[in-house]
């Protein structure tokens, strides 16, 4: 079992972003990651959602955390709340490099899913409070400060594990559930706006899972809004009020990414990668990516492969 993962440039791909990443095992659905943001191609964790709950804690640096249509800065010592499937992305804070912890864990982890008691009482009502997309985490709050310490407490068992590892884990989850539980009052929401919120949020999770498994094909934005069986004014409505790009800019970035990447982490020629990465012109790709990044895709590679 491997329940740490130090997350670089050798495991980072466009798969990554959707929700289809399993954190842990079904045997032990809870994983720990050390997430160093110049290990990410242009420094920024993109847009991408799971099923699992996630904890964090910024050791250094600040952190922009944006969950659905909401951001919050996280500087050194604080932390963050996201809950299960919604939809965020981290990025930097004036150019530092920031490391973090991130803990990541499936309800099912504190309380079985069903007719369990616990999973009834205390893990529900935060499933079923959509308005509820994360929050902030502050030492100087006592009760947050302690999951913030707990958070700590899980990566340094995860750098040893030393024999009972996982029970230790499980019960240090469980005491930042009962934290989090004891503290923050979940709502039963206005079921108009909640419809609609759920509604938006889960054509433009469509619109991205499209995107991102067809993103090397010729796409324009009706087949974006096509895929959520919408019209192309609510395709642009649910990217300007959610994530604030444009559907062919929002494409366009993801194959840049996704460029940057196979630069990294292969030989291809450009022309090559320009072509995988869903590029029809090199001359295109060379002005876009240059915009984009700054230098030119074999600029790009060269430096970066000397900082490495």
């Amino acid at each position: 079992m491997n329940d740490f993962v130090p997350s670089g440039k050798g495991n980072i791909r466009p798969e990554k972003y959707r929700e289809a990443v399993l954190h842990g095992t079904p045997q032990f659905p809870m994983r720990i990651y050390e997430n160093n943001f110049s290990w990410y191609v242009n420094n920024i964790i993109d847009w991408h959602w799971h099923p699992e709950f996630e904890f964090a804690v910024v050791f250094s640096g600040a952190v922009k955390c944006h969950m659905n249509d909401i951001a919050i800065e996280v500087n050194a010592g604080e932390g963050f709340f996201i809950n299960s499937n919604t939809m965020h992305m981290e990025r930097p804070i004036n150019g530092c490099n920031p490391h973090m912890a991130t803990i990541c864990f499936m309800p099912e982890f504190i309380g079985d899913c069903g007719s369990d008691l616990i999973y009834n009482k205390y893990i529900a009502p935060f499933l079923s409070d959509k308005a509820l997309r994360g929050m902030k985490l502050v030492p100087d709050i006592p009760w947050q400060g302690r999951i913030l310490a707990y958070i700590r407490r899980l990566f340094e068992d995860s750098q040893d594990r030393e024999w009972g590892y996982e029970l230790r884990s499980r019960n240090t989850v469980a005491d930042i559930w009962y934290e989090l539980s004891s503290n923050v009052k979940v709502t039963e929401n206005d079921k108009e706006d909640d419809n609609n919120s759920t509604l938006a949020e889960n054509r433009l999770k469509k619109m991205l899972s499209y995107i991102h498994e067809n993103f090397q094909s010729e796409l324009t934005v009706e087949d974006i809004a096509r895929s959520a069986n919408i019209s192309k004014s609510e395709c642009f409505r649910c990217f300007r009020n959610i994530i604030g790009k444009k559907p062919i800019n929002y494409l366009n970035e993801y194959r840049l990414i996704n460029a940057a990447e196979l630069l990294l982490t292969t030989d291809m020629q450009i022309t090559e990668v320009c072509i995988t990465s869903g590029f029809n012109h090199i001359s295109y790709f060379g002005k876009v990516f240059r915009k984009y990044y700054g230098v030119s895709p074999k600029r790009f590679r060269s430096i970066e492969k000397v900082h490495e």
